[in-house]
């Protein structure tokens, strides 16, 4: 293994480092055989590697399959299958098939940046060079050792440039693989030299490396310089190379970094750089700084080092398509300068509105460049399909439609035409449009597809199509707006004066009639209705959809009741004492619906119902002890709600009271005398008060009561008697007794 030369501790990371291998054919490498296992289900298949002895050099999941393909040396090959096909926990062992894409060699993102139709004008050429600076290229199937020129290697210092990790490959195929013995892909420029310079070890190296590398590809004549590389440091000694390198003529095109943010990598800040990112990939630009230049393409299959396809992606696949790109601009316009061939790139780049990327950089289009350095084009594009058929029919919302069309070199853009009116413009030759006829119009129509190319030559087709833009119409009979409903389901009722109509559903659900959400004429009438599943949000929503497409969807909301009523506050609080008679309230209780009625039961005995809020019954208490309350509410739906167990203490004895000081029974008094009395009760004393022949004549409501009366202001025979009344209002009397004034 090479060892990283030492150099500046800040790390140059390649981005979109290769990914694992997608595919691999059993003959890509001579050494190795690669066998399919299927293995028994809930089988560890690591226990089967394990039982093969150290045969397997290397095992990969199947993913979904209770599989693994593993390889293993090719001498011991048939040694291997037989042990496996005699395991108990194997389900099959064989040898893996080539398994190829039954399309050409050309990959589908290519197509959107114009790279196939900018061949017509031409697929490179050996007079262009470009310099992969990565970590080094070693030739394959795809891309021979005569394609090479001698390049350098910076970790190791030696000339010996073939690659230590196996990212700079892919990027060199990616740009300039061969495609033509029809085994591996297409490149960008299959005919353009690849200079390799090593700058990078295992995926790292330093800015002394790289800023060496880009330099000498400069002094030894490469067009293009790619770097599908990047670093979050502002390295001057990147600025320095950078600018070297266009000074002397070469076009530096340099990966904007995979990271989600729009913080500057370098050496692709660097001004004199061509800044790539990827599409489809959070921008990199913001609003006020606009630092990448263009967006391009960026995940690709392509043969490694090995002869097996490999996955390239992010940042360093996009750098190596624009690199691709621009080898082909200098291919179309030889002697054309680095600033001439960076211009064209950035003036033909197409903007590509993205609600969820904005500032996107625009993407590049291979194939207006070629027309611009001087490719002609006079033959006009022919319209292969209007993406309608004859006579069919339009309706109001009209008919997406596919347009194609066909050129010798390429379609810059289609425009279809509907009755005069503005044109609807393709960009993307292939992209879906929705033809939409003039509203309230019905009858035939043309419509007119016009595909133009680089050079402004147009070819037309014309379809005449049928519109009919006659929306049913209907009005709702039930359920009434704002209606309270309860259940899974609810019954709907329309009328429509239309007899064409081909359904009439719930636009929530499917269109079966298993579904429960169809609704059906009732014969000899003009109304629909059917019961339906209830949206639980109260919305329905019922489309009218007549036998060419024209639909009516008519709206309602309902309120859904499927809970019981909620909230309350009663009273009595749980804990209270009360006495007698009492009244028990509930209050503040909620329902969608409505409360139909609020029940009270009473130690278990019902006590009665009330219908109007805020709900109210008197409870009679019995014998002193504990009362339990239950309070149970029910909705108009029958839906309940029990209320926990209330409970109070009943309080119905008066306080203990005696007379602890005081004339006797038949004792002569005269002027003020004193009584003392005492009294006592659970509840509390509220008061004692002093009867004298009736009539309450003084009152004490502190313990240690003293009450007093001036005997000469009553009757001579007086009646006395002490009461003491609890905080409930229970109440005691003393026995009575009879004084004479003296």
């Amino acid at each position: 293994m090479r060892a990283v030369s030492s150099g500046l501790v800040a790390a140059l990371l390649a981005t979109g480092l290769a990914s694992p291998a997608v595919a691999a054919s059993p003959s890509a490498d001579a050494a190795l055989v690669q066998l399919d296992v299927g293995v028994a289900s809930g089988v560890d298949p690591a226990t089967v590697v394990a039982a093969l002895n150290g045969s397997v050099v290397r095992s990969r999941p199947v993913r979904g399959l209770d599989a693994i393909s593993i390889d293993v040396p090719a001498d011991r090959a048939d040694e291997v299958l037989g042990l496996l096909q005699g395991a108990a926990d194997v389900r099959f062992a064989e040898r893996s098939a080539v398994v190829g894409a039954d399309s050409d060699s050309v990959p589908n993102s290519f197509t959107p940046m114009e790279i196939p139709q900018a061949w017509t004008w031409t697929t490179g050429s050996a007079d262009v060079t470009v310099a992969i600076v990565d970590t080094g290229v070693s030739p394959n199937t795809e891309l021979a050792a005569d394609r090479l020129v001698p390049g350098y290697d910076f970790v190791d210092d030696d000339s010996n440039a073939a690659d230590g990790n196996g990212h700079g490959t892919l990027v060199a195929n990616l740009l300039g693989a061969d495609g033509t013995n029809g085994v591996g892909m297409t490149g960008v420029c299959g005919k353009c030299r690849i200079m390799p310079v090593r700058v990078l070890g295992d995926r790292e190296g330093t800015t002394g490396n790289v800023a060496a590398g880009i330099a000498w590809a400069a002094d030894h004549g490469a067009q293009v310089i790619n770097l599908s590389l990047s670093t979050a440091s502002d390295s001057r000694l990147l600025r320095q190379a950078v600018e070297y390198a266009a000074a002397r003529g070469s076009l530096v095109v340099a990966s904007a970094g995979n990271e989600r943010s729009t913080a500057h990598r370098y050496p692709a800040a660097v001004e004199s750089a061509l800044a790539v990112s990827q599409v489809g990939t959070p921008a990199k630009n913001s609003a006020t700084d606009r630092w990448v230049d263009v967006s391009s393409y960026g995940n690709f299959i392509v043969f490694d080092r090995n002869d097996r396809w490999t996955g390239i992606s992010g940042s360093s696949g996009a750098t190596a398509a624009t690199s691709g790109i621009a080898a082909l601009a200098f291919a179309m316009k030889p002697g054309a300068s680095a600033d001439e061939v960076r211009a064209v790139i950035e003036r033909d780049a197409e903007d590509h509105l993205s609600t969820s990327y904005p500032n996107q950089a625009p993407l590049i289009n291979a194939a207006h460049m070629m027309y611009d350095l001087g490719g002609t084009d006079t033959v006009p594009p022919t319209v292969t399909s209007t993406g309608l058929t004859e006579n069919e029919t339009v309706v109001a919302v009209g008919e997406t439609a596919t347009p194609k069309a066909a050129d010798d070199h390429g379609v810059e853009r289609i425009e279809v035409l509907v009755d005069g009116r503005p044109p609807i413009v393709v960009e993307r030759p292939g992209s879906q449009i929705t033809v939409r006829p003039p509203a309230g119009y019905n009858g035939p129509l043309p419509v007119t597809v016009v595909a133009y190319d680089y050079a402004g030559n147009a070819g037309r087709a014309t379809t005449m199509v049928n519109v009919d833009t006659t929306v049913p119409t209907g009005v709702w009979v039930a359920p009434a707006p704002d209606a309270v409903v309860h259940g899974a389901t609810i019954d709907v009722s329309i009328t429509t004066p239309d007899n064409d109509l081909a359904y009439v559903k719930s636009i929530f659900q499917d269109n079966t009639e298993a579904c429960g959400c169809s609704l059906t004429r009732v014969d000899g009438t003009n109304r629909w209705q059917g019961e339906i599943a209830l949206d639980q949000t109260g919305r329905i929503q019922i489309v009218l959809v007549d036998k060419v497409g024209n639909s009516l969807t008519l709206n309602r909301t309902v309120r859904v009741d499927n809970h019981p009523p909620m909230g309350g506050t009663i009273t009595p609080a749980s804990g209270a004492t009360v006495r007698g008679t009492f009244t028990s309230t509930l209050s503040g209780v909620t329902d969608e619906g409505g409360v139909a009625k609020a029940e009270l039961w009473a130690n278990g005995k019902y006590v009665g119902v009330d219908k109007t809020a805020p709900y109210a019954m008197a409870v009679r208490t019995g014998p002193s002890g504990k009362l339990s309350l239950t309070w149970k509410v029910t909705d108009r739906f029958g839906q309940a709600l029990t209320y926990a167990a209330r409970t109070l203490t009943v309080d119905n004895t008066g306080p203990t009271v005696s007379i602890t000081k005081a004339p006797k029974h038949k004792a002569k008094v005269k002027g003020t005398v004193r009584i003392y009395a005492k009294a006592s009760d659970a509840s509390g004393v509220a008061r004692v008060e002093l009867i004298v022949n009736g009539k309450v004549v003084a009152k004490d409501t502190a313990s240690g009561y003293v009450l007093s009366v001036n005997t000469s202001r009553q009757k001579k025979t007086m009646k006395v008697q002490v009461r003491a009344y609890d905080r409930l209002g229970n109440v005691k009397y003393t026995s009575s007794r009879t004084w004479y004034r003296k």
